[in-house]
């Protein structure tokens, strides 16, 4: 993802109403990812004009976000350079998210160098990224995301400054296999239960050494419906059109979807049979893919 594809997600999500409560951005760059979440929580908590952009850089809740000011929004700090402790996830967030919004009507709360957290902070603020207040916005900001516990993972919806991998082939016959796919999560009434047992069985007899590019790419799928979602127009943006129709699929199917392909990749690691693997994982596809919004 390109950062002015996110910053414009973003943009769109806000205007729309559609945040989500807890994001994770990831990103080498410590402080564009950390701007980012600042010019996020200016927004959300700006008070100009309603008919201009914002944030409007000039009223004063813009002024005390510019300052590290502002009430209603916390940076999560860490005394230790190396340990982001419990008590400071408790004492910072956990607890203060149930004291309601002094000014801005949101409360935003923004963690830097959210892979210091060992498991036991994450832990402690895993009931909160689960239940969060209608006011509160969580923004986890990390290197790699993949430092945080698989539980908060998600949870969250993750936007990355890092290029998301694209898989290309010459190879007529397995590109042809990644249309399957997306015609397989976006369109389930054209399949039924024993379309799902064969495609898998060809998959794994004929495809095996491509499995890890085709579990991507259905996180990908699943990524750019989310997205479509939340208000941004992918198809306008080039992308694919069976991202309207997987769009459709609720937000609870999406989850299902990855974490079906989460479960999948260990079950590989761990040498389950690959056949095995993509039953489960194309029969967890079509039950969550079944009910369209």
């Amino acid at each position: 993802m390109t950062e002015d594809f996110i910053k414009n997600y973003i943009d769109t999500a806000i205007r729309k109403g559609t945040l989500a409560p807890s994001y994770i951005i990831e990103g080498a760059d410590k402080e564009a990812i950390f701007e980012l979440a600042k010019k996020t929580a200016a927004a959300l908590l700006c008070k100009g004009d309603a008919d201009k952009e914002k944030p409007c850089g000039a009223c004063h809740s813009c002024k005390l976000i510019a300052s590290g000011n502002h009430p209603d929004c916390t940076v999560v700090t860490h005394e230790k350079p190396t340990v982001l402790s419990v008590d400071e996830i408790r004492e910072q967030v956990v607890r203060d998210v149930a004291v309601r919004p002094y000014y801005g009507g949101r409360k935003i709360y923004i963690i830097p160098d959210s892979e210091l957290m060992g498991p036991g902070s994450q832990n402690a603020l895993l009931k909160t990224i689960e239940e969060p207040p209608e006011y509160v916005l969580i923004l986890l900001l990390v290197e790699n995301r993949q430092r945080l516990l698989e539980t908060i993972r998600s949870r969250c919806v993750k936007l990355s400054f890092s290029a998301e991998p694209e898989f290309h082939t010459d190879d007529e016959a397995v590109a042809l296999q990644f249309t399957r796919i997306e015609e397989f999560i976006s369109d389930q009434e054209r399949f039924g239960m024993a379309d799902a047992i064969s495609f898998a069985k060809e998959l794994a007899n004929n495809y095996k050494s491509y499995l890890p590019d085709l579990l991507t790419h259905i996180e990908v799928i699943c990524r750019d419906a989310l997205f479509e979602k939340s208000g941004m127009d992918l198809t306008a943006a080039g992308k694919a059109g069976y991202i309207k129709k997987t769009a459709e699929i609720p937000y609870e199917g999406l989850e299902q979807i990855l974490k079906a392909v989460q479960s999948a990749r260990h079950d590989l690691l761990i040498n389950v049979t690959a056949e095995a693997v993509l039953d489960s994982l194309l029969l967890h596809i079509k039950q969550a893919a079944a009910t369209k919004t």
